[in-house]
């Protein structure tokens, strides 16, 4: 048997209505505090995460933005952050390879906090990482080519995480 669609009831609206305020639906509504909890618990978990002893530092150093999803971003968590660092710098252990981070900041942040000394450039879209100073390079995926002539053909090691669209 298929399943019903619920029934639409007729609607009278009168001319008073357009003074009401407005207001979400039972649905919209549930999404949206579904939303902004997420929101709130993904700042808590940026403010702190585990270290190598078992203890709880500040991470304010890694999470220095919020995610943005109207650029579809969306940030690694701590131990995916860890996991990939250590890989990339596995890599990079026996040589001086120059890193490329594009459209993973958080990636570039953790790098930076666990080797300060590694050569590494985030290419991103989002100009708020112009706080990384010479580390950071504007960058359209749209626009794959549009480089900057010295970081053609520089790297080494590079990690795409191009955004969801």
């Amino acid at each position: 048997m298929e399943p019903q669609l619920p029934t639409i009831k007729n609607v009278f609206v009168n001319e008073t209505d357009d003074d009401d305020p407005p207001a979400l639906s039972s649905h919209a509504l549930a999404a949206l505090k579904e939303f902004l909890e997420e929101q709130r618990q993904s700042l808590a978990n940026h403010e702190t995460a585990e270290n190598g002893e078992g203890t709880l530092e500040p991470e304010s150093e890694v999470a220095l933005v919020t995610e943005d999803w109207r650029l579809s971003q969306f940030w690694y968590d701590p131990e995916t952050a860890r996991t990939l660092s250590q890989e990339v710098l596995s890599l990079c252990s026996h040589s001086n390879y120059k890193v490329a981070c594009i459209a993973c900041p958080t990636l570039y942040a953790y790098l930076k906090k666990i080797d300060p000394n590694i050569s590494v450039q985030l290419l991103e879209y989002d100009k708020r990482f112009e706080q990384y100073g010479s580390d950071f390079t504007f960058y359209d995926y749209n626009q794959p080519e549009d480089l900057p002539l010295e970081l053609k053909h520089t790297y080494q090691v590079v990690i795409a995480d191009p955004p969801y669209l």
